[in-house]
């Protein structure tokens, strides 16, 4: 039954969002990236739709693709929420207004990249950009070995990754390639140099929607790291009591990006900047990632890798390139009724979770 709320590209999520938002009376509102057209010459678009009441003092926000093509997940947990009577029942009558951004980052849905139209990673790109951004050392280091000149990579580049690892640690390692960097615009994790479209698309959505509250949670959809199925909860703000509420809220498991026993790491630049700048004169913000696991870590890191080959060898082999597409796909969305079973279920528990902690005051 989950298999309906997933699509098979970008214009067909799109759709399907569309008309289950049209269904439940929502009211929609279009943002287009005029800029680029999708893979099958479609419009690139972020689509809000809004359930509940208008005035509502609390707001539950849903993000699906800000990692491009790791929309497939979170569209179909979109999907399936307006097609959940009762849960959005539950929600109204809590007082609760549920904002759906579908698709943060069209373009990478689209075309079957995890970064935007300029490789930019939009959960590296919410900096101030006034002030001198982060350095990456690390990543300084690897970028030569990550994006190599030939693929597969060659035994001695592995060797030499591995090297790597041997004299900085794992942790290194894992900062290296995950925490961000401005200096590679053809690189891994690339934060850019100035706000991208979608950042400053989502900064408008939530100055728009964000007047008003007194309450604001927002769970945002993501996929690649941890355990096939398991959805890993995380915590990225500095706010101890926004902490405290997070693990009312949604449990004991929820984790901080300081915790070494995390699957990510610290990041700076994250979409949580969006939430947290543009409603700041909202009393409560509480968000939460919902990282659910695929394929092993090294095998995500792998197909990261080869995007990045293949945007700098457009004349590849049309077969190796098919396959090392497809590759990065299923790093990022296991196309199984399990799975998908596994990604729904979890993510109704945590909605209504969300319900029950916005509407506590109701």
């Amino acid at each position: 039954m989950f298999k309906t709320c997933f699509a098979g590209s970008y214009a067909d999520a799109r759709a399907r969002f569309l008309e289950a938002a049209r269904k439940q009376g929502c009211a929609v509102q279009s943002f287009v990236n005029e800029a680029h057209k999708g893979a099958e010459g479609e419009a690139l678009a972020t689509d809000v739709a809004w359930h509940g009441d208008p005035d509502a003092e609390a707001m539950l926000v849903l993000t699906s693709a800000m990692h491009g093509e790791e929309g497939f997940c979170g569209s179909g947990c979109q999907v399936a929420l307006l097609g959940d009577q009762p849960l959005l029942d539950r929600a109204r009558a809590a007082g609760v207004g549920i904002m759906l951004i579908h698709a943060v980052n069209p373009y990478g849905f689209s075309w079957g990249h995890r970064t935007n139209e300029d490789n930019i990673d939009l959960n590296r790109n919410f900096c101030d950009f006034s002030r001198p951004l982060r350095e990456n050392h690390h990543y300084r280091t690897l970028h030569p070995l990550l994006v190599p000149e030939a693929w597969p990579p060659t035994g001695e580049n592995q060797a030499a990754i591995q090297a790597f690892i041997e004299r900085e640690g794992m942790q290194a390692y894992k900062e290296g390639m995950m925490a961000g960097q401005h200096d590679e615009p053809a690189g891994l994790f690339y934060g850019g140099r100035e706000p991208a479209w979608s950042n400053r698309t989502l900064r408008a959505i939530f100055r728009e929607y964000g007047q008003g509250r007194q309450r604001i949670g927002w769970i945002d959809y993501h996929t690649g790291l941890g355990p096939c199925g398991h959805a890993e909860k995380i915590f990225v703000q500095a706010d101890q009591a926004a902490y405290a509420r997070a693990r009312a809220w949604w449990g004991a498991d929820v984790t901080s990006v300081l915790d070494p026993a995390s699957s990510t790491v610290d990041i700076v630049g994250t979409g949580t900047q969006a939430m947290l700048e543009e409603c700041a004169q909202v009393p409560e913000l509480t968000f939460m990632a919902m990282e659910y696991g695929t394929v092993p870590m090294d095998d995500v890191f792998r197909t990261l890798r080869a995007d990045r080959w293949l945007a700098a060898h457009p004349d590849a082999d049309p077969g190796m390139r098919a396959a090392l597409k497809a590759a990065h796909r299923a790093a990022f969305y296991i196309d199984t009724d399990e799975w998908r079973g596994a990604v729904v279920a979890q993510s109704r528990v945590s909605l209504l979770q969300a319900v029950l902690g916005l509407g506590r005051h109701a």
